[in-house]
């Protein structure tokens, strides 16, 4: 099963939840990427770079579709003969086994919503069909010059009344006679009206359409935390944890044997330990957020390894795809520091007492040059941590 989101970096949090939910129900779905600038994206497999050569969008008022909606026209570039499409704010509630198994001969897709019907009347159509699910014969599609052709409709199609005017437009009117629709269950949208609604429960997969997106977060918010971490928990529940960072300040106090008398003990990335009287010798979890070789690891002696996602292919016992980091970098601005996901696993765990180590918020760590400049907001991060030693959930260890 092969699973092709097409992103911009504003979209790559919703993904990365929707792919939690499509792996949930599909754990041997494999994850396609297709964006116009190189991004990342947690819980993907293989990434394509396709330039678009221009601006594809009607810049109307109101419009809110960026350029990328329009990759999804290059599709039948991709090395397969068969792909299910999704749009990135899309919830997968159920295996998508049957949806996959579904032979169409050139594209699949479902019926809009009852506003839709306003568009197909305006484009001289009896339904509308909406991209944002679709199950593509690529093979088929090649042989027809399907991406040529969507280009050039694009150059005189007219914008409708209703002031859609994107790829939807294109597949509607210059691929009409090709659609095949399949049940609504497999692309329903949220707070939208239907003429037949069906239970949000028994949608296959359900589409967080239109500008607010908070119930992506809402929903995943009220999945289990860390469940690929589940066998971690009694290492952690009612344990002293000390956690250990790589900031500078890690070195200004001998913290190494009150580090090494904890009942667990977390590092991470190249945070190599250079000093055993300020920074401990032990090490029971190593949780990586970058490439290292089997040396490099087995430099930490770890009793367990866990790659911060499933980007990074280091030998580990465990790798983070729950859907907590996507919360925090809502939460953040700024994708979440492995020390903060070290923090949110113990704190989610029930750690008894939990000890920071190297956590000054500078963004400045001896692993890396000093002007180095991290993707994450460090001090918004030691605010929070000091919010927390507040209230008795922690507490921080040389920090100003």
């Amino acid at each position: 099963m092969i699973i092709v989101y097409c992103l911009d970096n504003a979209y790559v949090p919703f993904a990365e939840i929707s792919i939690q939910t499509v792996k949930k129900h599909n754990p041997d779905a494999k994850i396609v990427i297709v964006s116009e600038k190189p991004i990342n994206v947690n819980g993907a497999d293989e990434y394509y770079v396709w330039d678009l050569g221009g601006i594809h969008r009607n810049r109307g008022e109101g419009d809110r579709i960026s350029n990328a909606a329009y990759l999804k026209l290059l599709l039948p570039r991709l090395p397969y003969d068969k792909v299910l499409f999704l749009d990135g704010d899309v919830i997968c509630q159920h295996p998508l086994d049957n949806l996959w198994g579904t032979s169409v001969e050139y594209i699949g897709l479902c019926e809009s919503h009852s506003y839709g019907k306003k568009q197909a009347e305006d484009l001289g159509i009896d339904r509308y069909g909406l991209s944002g699910m679709m199950l593509l014969n690529l093979k088929n599609l090649r042989q027809i010059d399907f991406t040529k052709k969507a280009f050039e409709k694009e150059k005189d199609i007219p914008t409708p009344k209703t002031g859609w005017h994107h790829e939807e437009t294109i597949l509607n009117t210059c691929f009409y006679d090709l659609l095949e629709f399949l049940p609504i269950r497999y692309n329903y949208c949220f707070h939208r009206e239907y003429e037949k609604p069906i239970d949000y429960n028994d949608a296959i997969i359900l589409h967080i359409c239109g500008k607010d997106k908070s119930y992506m977060f809402e929903y995943a918010r009220k999945q289990e935390k860390y469940p690929e971490l589940s066998s971690m928990r009694p290492e952690i529940q009612e344990k002293r944890i000390a956690i250990v960072g790589d900031s500078l300040c890690i070195f200004d106090g001998k913290y190494g044997k009150d580090i090494d008398g904890h009942d667990f003990i977390i590092r991470f990335n190249k945070g190599f330990i250079k000093d055993g009287e300020c920074q401990g010798t032990r090490t029971d979890l190593l949780i990586l957020a970058c490439p290292m070789s089997g040396n490099e690891i087995s430099m930490f002696k770890p009793r367990y390894v866990a790659n911060r996602s499933r980007s990074y292919v280091n030998k580990a016992d465990f790798t983070i795809n729950s859907y907590e980091r996507a919360v925090m970098k809502n939460a953040l601005g700024k994708q979440p520091s492995t020390g903060f996901m070290a923090v949110n696993i113990c704190l989610t765990f029930g750690a008894k007492e939990i000890n920071l180590f190297g956590f000054d918020g500078s963004g400045i760590s001896y692993p890396n040059e000093p002007n180095y400049k991290t993707q994450h907001d460090m001090k918004k991060e030691l605010e929070i941590y000091k919010g927390y030693e507040a209230v008795g959930l922690l507490k921080i260890h040389g920090a100003d």
